[in-house]
């Protein structure tokens, strides 16, 4: 059987006074086949008028004067249609039916494909609305069990399934489209009736297996909000694997959810509060912690954050989100008892008066954004926007650094040198003043030349920063999650790294999704709205400048196999290998520390560990002032 791998190479880009209200309201409901497979065709017709007295509602979804949600069959409405146990049908295209042929709209009929003869015992199960699982842009999607890794994960199929994929991620906040490509709703029946080829069936009662969120914010004078671009919520699953047999999710299958959802109404549109009005989301049920709702209006962003937060099946709720507040970068991130600055360490703006510190978001990579040809070489002028992890190559420049050799601080800038700090030796907040074994530690800064660039730098702030330590970088290596993500930068394109947050459950319930395996850009999860929220690390993908060379290398995301992350720690290798550091690497064919460790030379990414933090910001650096 043809599997078709779920490749994306380039994600597009481009939520009245107290605590948020959250209330449960139930809403007024007003062609080619398998080898060696006999394909039985039958004329099934279904009924579908009680299927309407469910009360969290069904179908066609649109709002009423007041704002509730109403519901009721649209004529060529869509239902899938699946022959339970059906395993080997594996026909191109789903049964469907539809009421556009009969006299009312619960009337539905259409031919169903089995491999059995049906009868009266036979059970048929029902997913609406079918016709997300038609066309280019579908949202039912069938799958398989992937067998080339260990973890559970389920790959797209051409053929009918019983696995199916329910994609929620990406929707446009209106009730209407929610009915016709989110509303997902299950049943099983057996058919009433077989004559020859005619089936009769009930529908019954289906089972909405999603929730609905309707959402109003409010800015910080408590205003409602207008002009809203776009509203990022993360940590609610929005993708996961439905069973067309038994009518449930699979277990365990981590790698396959996804855990965000993008609203973003249509072109030239924008959603608003204004009037009474929700945006409403979908997405399937469950207790979610850490829940991020982040809203882009105005230019300005807003954020709330529930720390716990239930939402049941076929349940219908409403919340307010009241004077919203913009996040502010924070000094840290905490995973596993490290405070992990909210950016690597960088170098920006001129050689002299430039900025040296952390990064103005944990998404920063140097040349974020940058335009380049068919060749994927970097030009100046137009071209595709991406950033450097889909260059050729980029060459890294004095005024945009985040690549840096061991213990070099006198000629940090000079790109193509190949000078470090040598010996056996553990630099975090420590100075030198020369390389070599015979040249003293001083704690005169105005007398170093080797040792911590990041505690040079920022010694002297409110904020104040170090290298990582090996013991600092072996608490990611081995114990943290980690999954591989991606965040949106400022100028709308897409870093790739990985995500880090606290594992609280031992090495047993550790959830660990490296390596991703080449060019596997579906596995990547959106964490912008997270990242902007400081919940989890996140460290880009940043590859490293080889020695004597300002070019940027094992950076680029569409060579699969040699793109990685490479973070350096204050450590010097051995006594023996005094002149490689322990490291750590990451990407889609690598999890490792310290085996190849990297040669002192080598310019590597530095995620600088928070020293102390008096309570008072240090000033912006003027270009950083309007990086969202």
């Amino acid at each position: 059987m043809k599997i078709m791998k779920k490749n994306v190479l380039f994600p597009v880009a481009c939520f009245l006074m107290a605590a948020p209200l959250l209330t449960s309201c139930h809403d007024d409901v007003d062609s080619s086949t398998a080898e060696n497979t006999t394909i039985h065709t039958y004329s099934l017709v279904a009924d579908g008028a009680n299927a309407l007295q469910q009360e969290p509602a069904t179908r066609v979804l649109s709002e009423d004067a007041d704002h509730k949600i109403k519901s009721e069959w649209g004529r060529q409405d869509d239902i899938l249609a699946y022959v339970v146990g059906d395993d080997d049908l594996h026909t191109d295209n789903y049964s469907y039916i539809t009421n556009s042929n009969l006299g009312g709209k619960s009337n539905f009929d259409g031919e169903i494909a089995s491999s059995a003869a049906l009868t009266t015992n036979s059970e048929i199960a029902f997913l609406y609305p079918g016709k997300a699982a038609q066309g280019n842009n579908r949202t039912i999607t069938p799958v398989v069990k992937s067998d080339d890794r260990s973890s559970l994960y389920h790959e797209a199929s051409d053929k009918t399934q019983k696995l199916v994929e329910l994609n929620l991620s990406k929707q446009d906040g209106t009730a209407k489209t929610i009915g016709e490509r989110f509303d997902f709703q299950w049943t099983k029946q057996k058919p009433k009736k077989v004559e020859g080829k005619k089936v009769d069936i009930s529908l019954g009662k289906l089972k909405r297996i999603v929730t609905i969120w309707g959402l109003r914010f409010t800015n910080e004078s408590n205003q409602p909000l207008t002009n809203i671009d776009s509203i990022y919520i993360s940590n609610v699953k929005s993708s996961d694997i439905f069973n067309l047999d038994a009518g449930t999710f699979v277990d365990n299958n981590f790698d396959d959810e996804r855990t965000n959802l993008v609203i973003k109404p249509e072109q030239g549109q924008t959603l608003s509060s204004a009037n009474g009005k929700y945006t409403y989301a979908a997405f399937i049920p469950g207790t979610y912690t850490d829940v991020v709702v982040m809203v882009f209006a105005n230019n300005k962003v807003y954020q709330r954050t529930y720390s716990s937060i239930t939402f049941n099946e076929g349940v219908v709720y409403r919340s307010d989100l009241l004077k919203m507040e913009e996040p502010k970068q924070k000094a840290f991130v905490e995973v596993q008892g490290v405070k992990w600055a909210t950016g690597n360490f960088i170098h920006y703006g001129p050689v002299t008066g430039g900025y040296w510190g952390i990064a103005p978001a944990q998404w920063w990579i140097s040349k974020r954004a940058m335009y380049i040809d068919s060749h994927r070489n970097e030009t100046t002028s137009g071209g595709t926007l991406v950033s450097s992890q889909f260059a050729n190559s980029p060459t890294q420049t004095t005024d945009d650094v985040d690549l840096f050799r061991f213990g070099d601080i006198e000629n940090a800038l000079n790109l193509n040198s190949n000078t470090y700090k040598s010996g056996y030796v553990e630099i975090s907040q420590k100075f030198y003043v020369g390389d070599g074994p015979y040249k003293a530690e001083t704690s005169d800064r105005t007398k170093a030349k080797f040792g911590d660039l990041v505690w040079y730098h920022t010694m002297n702030n409110h904020r104040k920063y170090r290298y990582p330590t090996e013991a600092d970088i072996l608490t990611l290596f081995d114990d943290a999650n980690v999954q591989p993500a991606y965040c949106y930068t400022d100028k709308g394109t897409i870093v790739y790294g990985a995500y880090y947050t606290t594992n609280k459950g031992g090495a047993s319930n550790r959830l660990k999704a490296f390596p991703t395996g080449v060019r596997a850009y579906d596995k990547y999860k959106n964490v912008t709205a997270l990242v902007r929220a400081n919940i989890g690390l996140f460290l880009p993908i940043t590859g490293r400048r080889e020695t004597l060379n300002d070019k940027m290398g094992l950076r680029d995301m569409t060579w699969g196999s040699g793109a990685y992350g490479e973070y350096i720690t204050s450590q010097t290798k051995s006594l023996l290998n005094y002149i490689a550091t322990k490291h750590f690497m990451f990407g889609p064919t690598k999890w490792d520390y310290e085996s190849s460790a990297a040669n002192k030379a080598l310019a590597c990414a530095i995620r600088p560990v928070l020293v102390s933090d008096d309570r008072q910001e240090d000033p912006i650096y003027a270009p950083f002032a309007n990086i969202k």
